[in-house]
Formats: C-alpha cells, sequence, structure tokens
C-alpha cells in the first residue's frame, strides 16, 4: 500500500523479503546510528538537582562491583538474536560505529560470563543468606536487598522481549527487577532530572558528531535534564571541553577514544547494541538505491543522487 517504508519490525522481514516486487534492505547507518541503552541511576546525594530531584535510586548501583557483574551477565548477542532477529551489531559505547573513526574499536568490552559475574558480587560481599535467589544489600547500604526498579519507552517494540532476556540474565547473578512499561512523557519525568528510577531501558539516534551523545554524561547537564544516568567524572568533563576545542582530528579522535573508555570502565550505561536500519521498497515505483552498500539507508543522503522512478 506504500511505495517505501522504514522503522518496521524485524518480524515483517521475512514476510516482505518472499513478497514479489519488494526489496528489504538491512545497513548500518553511516551518517550516524542508533543503540539500545541501559542506563543506570547513578546520582550522588550532592548532585541531586535542587528543588526538582528526588533522586530515588538503588543504594547498590552507586557500587561499580553491581554494574560491572551486571554488564558481565549481559549476552548482547542473545538480545540482538532474540528481540531483534538479528538486526543488530553488539554495543559498546555511546559512540556507535556509524561515526567512523570516532568510535572506540579499541576498547575491551566486559565479556559474558556469568561465573566471574557471581565471583564478583561474592567477593564484594552481596550474599543471598535467606536462599530466595536475590542477594542482600551490603550493611552500609540502605537497603534490602539486590531488587531494581526496571522502566522502558512503551513505544519501542522490542522492549518488553529485551526486559524479559535481561531479567532472566540478571536472575542468573542474584539480582532482581520489577518490569515496567511506561509512555515516552512519564518515562522522562521519571528520569531527569528528578532521577527517580533504578534502571531504565531507552535508546538515542546519534547526529555525524560523536559531541550531542558524550555531552548526556556531563556534571554540568545533571541539572538540565539532559544527563539520564546523574553521573560526573571531572576527568570526563575535562576530556570533553578539550575535544571541542581541539583542531587537530588525530588529536580529537584520541580525546574522544578515551572518553568512551571512561564510560565502558565507570558504566553509567550498558549499550546492548546497535541498531540497524530495516527498509523496504516497491521495485516498480523506485531503482537506483544503493543497496549494494551495507553502510547506506535511506537516513544517508548520498542515495537521492541515484534514486530514480522505475521505468
Amino acid at each position: 500500500d506504500v511505495d517505501a517504508i522504514t522503522e518496521f519490525p524485524a518480524t515483517a522481514v521475512s514476510t516482505l523479503q518472499n513478497t514479489e516486487g519488494i526489496t528489504v534492505h538491512i545497513a548500518d547507518i553511516a551518517a550516524g546510528g542508533s543503540l539500545r541503552d541501559i542506563m543506570f541511576n547513578v546520582t550522588a546525594d550532592e548532585d541531586c538537582p535542587a528543588d526538582v530531584g528526588v533522586c530515588s535510586g538503588h543504594p547498590a548501583l552507586k557500587d561499580l562491583a553491581v554494574r560491572q557483574a551486571m554488564a558481565m551477565a549481559t549476552d548482547k548477542q542473545q538480545i540482538i538474536d532474540v528481540a531483534t532477529l538479528g538486526t543488530g551489531s553488539p554495543g559498546l559505547s555511546m559512540v556507535p560505529p556509524g561515526l567512523g573513526d570516532y568510535y572506540a574499536s579499541d576498547v575491551e568490552d566486559y565479556a559474558f560470563d556469568i561465573d566471574a559475574a557471581n565471583a564478583l558480587l561474592d567477593d564484594a560481599g552481596y550474599e543471598d543468606s535467606d536462599g530466595d535467589g536475590v542477594r542482600e544489600c551490603l550493611p552500609d547500604q540502605d537497603c534490602e536487598n539486590l531488587t531494581f526498579r526496571f522502566n522502558y519507552a512503551d513505544d519501542i517494540d522490542t522492549a518488553p522481549r529485551e526486559a524479559e532476556l535481561l531479567q532472566g540474565m540478571w536472575e542468573q547473578i542474584g539480582i532482581a527487577v520489577e518490569i515496567q512499561g511506561l509512555d515516552p512523557d512519564t518515562l522522562t519525568s521519571v528520569c531527569c532530572p528528578t532521577f527517580d528510577y533504578d534502571i531504565i531501558l531507552w535508546g538515542w539516534g546519534s547526529d555525524p558528531d560523536p559531541a550531542f551523545l558524550l555531552g548526556v554524561a556531563l556534571c554540568t547537564e545533571i541539572d538540565t535534564g539532559f544527563s539520564e544516568t546523574g553521573y560526573c567524572n571531572p576527568e570526563y568533563d575535562e576530556l570533553y571541553d578539550a575535544q571541542a576545542v581541539e583542531q587537530d582530528h588525530a588529536a580529537r579522535v584520541d580525546m574522544i577514544h578515551q572518553m568512551q573508555q571512561i564510560l565502558v570502565e565507570d558504566l553509567p550505561y550498558i549499550i546492548p547494541y546497535y541498531q540497524q536500519s530495516i527498509e523496504a521498497w516497491r521495485t516498480d515505483k523506485f531503482v537506483g538505491w544503493p543497496e549494494d552498500d551495507p553502510t547506506l539507508g535511506f537516513e544517508d543522503p548520498s542515495g537521492l543522487l541515484a534514486l530514480r522512478p522505475a521505468e
């Protein structure tokens, strides 16, 4: 019924691929990119925004060992295979691969390893003394156990399945989540700058330049509502300010890679995957889409130079 379409569910891919007169193209987005993110509320008490800040994040999520264990217990490839039917690539940082050399391919991600994740939490002192499958908080934390609120944006068609997958993965290390989908406006209201949440599953689309997405992790953005996690690291902010005025491209790339390294180490986010562009068009209407280039989707304007009506 339409000439061309994008942003449709991965479950429709096989149907359209088997429909005569329709071409389906799956591409990494060269001019930017989109990502799925798991954000943790790590807002420090002293950084809670005045007047609007609730800052009710679970105390255990401020412990890096807990976030590291959750990263080790996140099977990114399974999420891609099950929730997106393979139409994604494993995530790493807030800079997608579509941004070229700004993407820090040299940064090492946390390997999926349930045993190592459990050992990390054991060493950190998180026990399951009552045997209910959920670890208890540490004595100096104002909480009972590692049960976290988990919200997702209900306009993401894959989010319910992704949330269920994460719930099952984290159960294996003694962490429980209480899942609730919220409409984007409500999710924004509990996110930032109120920080009235524990974990949120959402996503971002990137500009062609990495400065936009890297800006969400700045200390200075906690009060503005642009920061989603309440994360603050002065070293990161210094690098951000330096790259903003650096005129040597190679030097700027190095700074941006250092920033991604910091974010992977400090883990205010887990990036499960980068989304791919899925689109389809009727071959009796259009010809000339650069479908042989796996990096080009409808979002890349260069395709318009080749597109023409079908004869």
